[in-house]
């Protein structure tokens, strides 16, 4: 018999997990991915550059341990970096996930692939971020360069692929 975890439980398992990726699939089990040392600098590198946007255009960057209630069911998913436009951010002050998962998909995710990831899977949660309500979603490969985007990036976004799959 399986357990649900709840929102409460991600959050608490997550903080008494430092170090630790924690994600929900909508069938309620876990994943959990430690991000290498190279994996983290690229995703740094992924939070620096819709930091940078952020501050330019408004919105909130995110770094990899932010997750989103992105559904159906019980998925939450924490992208290696992302970003939400201001008018969301403001939406979701006081309602009742502002202390846990905002149940919304970020207007941007990125996700770069590790070496013990799936491409195919990568490439899927890009999808899955499209569906859910993402504008825009990228898949990085660092190891083959390759670059699989979804949606439409927002107006004055352009991402630095090379300094993110080099750093």
């Amino acid at each position: 018999m399986r357990s649900e975890v709840s929102d409460l439980d991600l959050v608490r398992i997550s903080e008494d997990n430092s170090g630790y990726k924690f994600e929900r699939e909508k069938d309620g089990s876990l994943i959990v991915s430690p991000t290498s040392t190279k994996g983290g600098a690229k995703s740094a590198e992924a939070l620096v550059q819709l930091y940078q946007y952020a501050k330019t255009h408004g919105g909130k960057a995110y770094d990899s341990s932010t997750g989103f209630a992105i559904g159906p069911e019980a998925r939450v998913y924490a992208p290696d970096a992302s970003w939400v436009s201001q008018p969301r951010v403001d939406a979701q002050h006081g309602s009742p996930s502002d202390d846990g998962f905002w149940a919304i998909s970020p207007d941007v995710a990125i996700e770069v692939k590790s070496k013990s990831d799936d491409w195919v899977v990568t490439v899927a949660r890009v999808t899955t971020f499209i569906e859910r309500g993402s504008a825009y979603a990228v898949a990085i490969n660092p190891e083959t360069r390759e670059v699989v985007p979804g949606g439409t990036p927002p107006s004055g976004l352009i991402l630095d692929f090379d300094a993110l799959i080099d750093a």
